[in-house]
């Protein structure tokens, strides 16, 4: 490791990148980020999680700058435990889409997420197993129930034949006009407001007065990281990257089973002095 990282900013995603294929956050991660803050570094997380459901995970870590959480849709100060800006799904298509969803495709489960909770409103029996593996707060409820609630993201488990129709759907229905829709693993289909992306939140996070002037260091491994790679200043893909991901970064990392914070700690960051 370097001497004095003040001039750092790292901003990694939590599944496949940060944690393991077994759930955790290896013990060398947590010691390479604990020094890395130490010695002047800023440390964030940006992910598709909500803050809740991320705390499971933050016992260990040392989070010194405000994260990036919904995709994009909300920069939230964990220190503070305040949210400092969200970006949300604005007016009534949004209900309208999510009533198309429920009554097209009955086998899949739909997720409305807002500033504090997860709203499932889909069967019970189509539950995607991450809502308990994944420690997520989250409530059961009709569209109805949380139709008047300010939605920062839209939340599909599928098989992705189904996702691509819904694609469609989003497509005939104007949606397309007004979010921007990906997949963050191979199960998921997320929309979030239009031009709402890691990447573009990566830009306010950097302009905070505690990061001007810090070189920017951003690590992912799925399609949803990839403009936060290309606008960081060093994007770092894993080895387990999906191969667009791994296109898109300047350098390709260890796998997220090998210490991928240690490495761009001691390994790569000491290459952009």
């Amino acid at each position: 490791m370097i001497e004095n990282y003040e001039g750092f900013l790292l901003v990694s995603d939590m599944d496949g990148t940060l944690i393991g294929t077994d759930g955790s956050i290896s013990a060398e991660n947590k010691a390479a980020i604990a020094a890395f803050v130490h010695k002047g570094g800023r440390f964030a997380i940006a992910t598709g999680r909500t803050p809740a459901n991320a705390a499971a995970f933050f016992e260990g870590i040392v989070v010194n700058t405000p994260c990036i959480f919904y995709n994009g849709a909300m920069l939230y100060d964990w220190q503070a435990k305040k949210v400092l800006q969200t970006s949300a799904l604005e007016g009534e298509i949004w209900r309208e889409f999510a009533a198309e969803l429920l009554r097209r495709f009955p086998e899949a489960c739909i997720e409305a997420y807002t500033e504090g909770n997860c709203y499932v409103m889909s069967a019970l029996a189509n539950d995607d197993p991450r809502l308990e593996a994944e420690y997520h707060k989250y409530t059961h409820a009709s569209l109805d129930a949380v139709r008047n609630k300010t939605w920062l993201k839209l939340f599909v488990f599928a098989s992705r034949d189904i996702e691509k129709q819904m694609l469609e759907l989003a497509a005939h229905m104007g949606i397309d006009k007004i979010a921007t829709s990906f997949f963050s693993a191979t199960n998921y289909l997320e929309f979030v407001n239009l031009g709402t992306t890691k990447g573009s939140m990566l830009e306010i996070l950097r302009r905070l007065p505690e990061n001007q002037g810090r070189t920017v260091v951003a690590s992912g491994d799925f399609e949803n990281d990839i403009e936060m790679l290309r606008n960081a200043d060093c994007g770092v893909a894993p080895a387990n990257a999906s191969p667009d991901t791994r296109a898109a970064a300047d350098c390709i990392g260890v796998s997220c089973d090998e210490h991928l914070m240690r490495h761009i700690i001691c390994e790569i960051m000491p290459r952009l002095i």
